[in-house]
């Protein structure tokens, strides 16, 4: 997902009150880091609790005006991507 269809997707969730809220946002890099954990488990390095196939989520925090960060739990840290480039990219929302 490219990032400007990030911002569609959370006012779609947040329109439909998902799970009986409307106040959903891309998480801070600092909220997305803090799910990372210091080991790999099963080929993550997130607690398998969570959805396996948003191996890479953006956050709302931009380096310039055309990228933000990106935390990538498949391979254990973050970095900065293209706000175009989004193929491998998806949304964990917050609140």
């Amino acid at each position: 997902m490219i990032y400007s269809d990030t911002q569609e997707y959370i006012k779609e969730l947040n329109r439909q009150g998902f799970a009986g809220y409307s106040d959903w946002r891309l998480p801070t890099l600092e909220e997305a880091i803090s799910l990372m954990e210091r080991e790999e488990k099963n080929g993550l390095y997130i607690d398998p609790l969570f959805d396996s196939r948003q191996w890479r989520i953006w956050t709302a925090d931009k380096e310039s005006a055309s990228r933000a960060w990106v935390v990538l739990f498949d391979l254990g840290y973050c970095n900065r991507r293209d706000l175009y480039h989004g193929y491998d990219v998806f949304v964990r929302a917050v609140r």
